[in-house]
């Protein structure tokens, strides 16, 4: 109950494009933006999800997504950023997904390699004054059945304020 309660307090959410290559897109629904008051958290249930706008089936893909640290503008980290395990609460910078049989115009969710990391947990760094920056990560496409890619910066994310 209080993770939905956690995730009504957020705006509306939106799929972040984690990659856009050749007809196919990994995304990840979370909110448009955060606000997250100072020493605090919140938490967010997410998956990657693979959509297959190509010709061709996926027969099966494997990727890593690190989640990088919210910077401000003067570059100070505003809130740390982890896939998070809510049963005995540990975070980790990264984690790899897989996908299976994916065809032409459809769409799957991605399983974790280690399932129990099922939330994204931004925890504010921040103890005084107030901090705005823009969450990010980087996608690591491992293998994709038809040819491996480059790791691809997403500039894409959630603004997050603290304070």
């Amino acid at each position: 109950m209080s993770d939905k309660t956690l995730q009504l307090d957020q705006v509306k959410t939106k799929d972040f494009i984690l990659l856009d290559k050749n007809g196919i897109l990994i995304t990840l629904e979370l909110p448009k933006a955060l606000q997250i008051n100072q020493n605090r958290q919140e938490t967010y249930s997410a998956t990657p999800v693979i959509h297959n706008n190509s010709l061709f089936q996926i027969e099966s893909t494997t990727f890593t997504v690190e989640l990088l640290d919210v910077i401000d503008a003067s570059s100070n980290a505003v809130a740390s950023v982890r896939w998070w395990d809510p049963d005995i609460f540990e975070g980790k910078k990264k984690m790899t997904f897989s996908c299976k049989g994916v065809k032409p115009g459809e769409t799957s969710d991605c399983e974790s390699n280690q399932p129990e990391y099922t939330q994204i947990r931004w925890n504010a760094t921040v103890s005084s004054g107030r901090g705005v920056g823009k969450f990010s990560s980087i996608l690591s496409l491992v293998e994709l059945k038809y040819g491996p890619g480059d790791p691809i910066d997403s500039p894409e994310g959630p603004v997050v304020q603290i304070g």
